[in-house]
């Protein structure tokens, strides 16, 4: 085998191991299927990603099989090609489905060189026992215009976290339970009466100085609200456009 290797390895049916190998290096993305909960935070913050916030996504490492054009039976698949093992998605993880090794060791190098935030995490049971973690706050409002009760509870179904619930013809959302994640809303496209709004406001209590990097992701994970809310200085501001003008998109935002 030539080196450096790249390659994605079937570990058995749950757990696939994306693997980056050089000499004396070895990096592992360890993805564990039963714990995925499709909250879509990972392709969100994946550095590789061009474009950002509802835009179509472009170039990611990272996504569903569908949106990365690879067939696949997987909740999420990696391109090991366009993956840098960067563990950004394992940063923000809520399912703590993705881990990154170094070296057979658990480590964060964009938090230990404090390009990325340490934050505090809410976590969380489900009733199968799992434990998921919260990671940002804000808030979610969903209009229900659809009468009919059978699609009503499939669109409740699709929450992974269990929060979300009929009465009646409402939608009940357990503020105990939801996680602020991207599921609902992408679900929602499949229901013409039913909208979701989600908004996310900050990450939870950050710890740390923050990075062009950090500000970068902020603007993926919360939108340009929260961006504003979470940006302390104009000199941090003009970090996160320069990252943004580094990744394609230039844009002009008032504070």
């Amino acid at each position: 085998m030539s080196l450096p290797a790249k390659k994605a390895i079937n570990i058995d049916e749950n757990i696939t191991h994306y693997v980056y190998k050089m000499l004396n290096h070895e990096s592992i993305l360890k993805y564990d299927e039963s714990k995925c909960i499709e909250c879509g935070f990972c392709h969100r913050v994946c550095p590789v990603t061009v474009s950002i916030y509802n835009e179509p996504l472009k170039k990611t490492a990272i996504g569903t099989p569908k949106e990365m054009n690879i067939e696949s039976d997987k909740k999420i698949v990696v391109d090991v090609n366009k993956c840098i093992w960067c563990g950004s998605c394992t940063w923000i993880c809520p399912g703590y489905t993705l881990e990154l090794l170094i070296n057979g060791e658990k480590k964060l190098l964009l938090v230990e060189n404090g390009s990325l935030a340490e934050f505090e995490e809410e976590t969380r049971t489900l009733e199968n026992g799992q434990k998921v973690r919260k990671v940002v706050e804000g808030s979610i409002t969903i209009t229900n215009k659809e009468k009919d009760n059978k699609k009503i509870d499939a669109f409740c179904d699709e929450c992974s976290v269990g929060a979300l619930s009929r009465e009646g013809k409402e939608i009940i959302i357990d503020k105990d339970k939801c996680i602020l994640c991207f599921k609902c809303t992408e679900a929602a496209k499949n229901y013409d009466n039913i909208e979701v709004k989600v908004y996310r406001d900050r990450f939870k209590k950050v710890k740390g100085e923050p990075s062009s990097v950090w500000n970068g992701i902020m603007l993926r994970v919360l939108g340009k609200e929260g961006k504003i809310k979470g940006i302390m200085s104009r000199s941090q501001n003009k970090l996160a456009d320069s990252v943004m003008r580094l990744m394609g998109k230039e844009t002009r935002e008032e504070i």
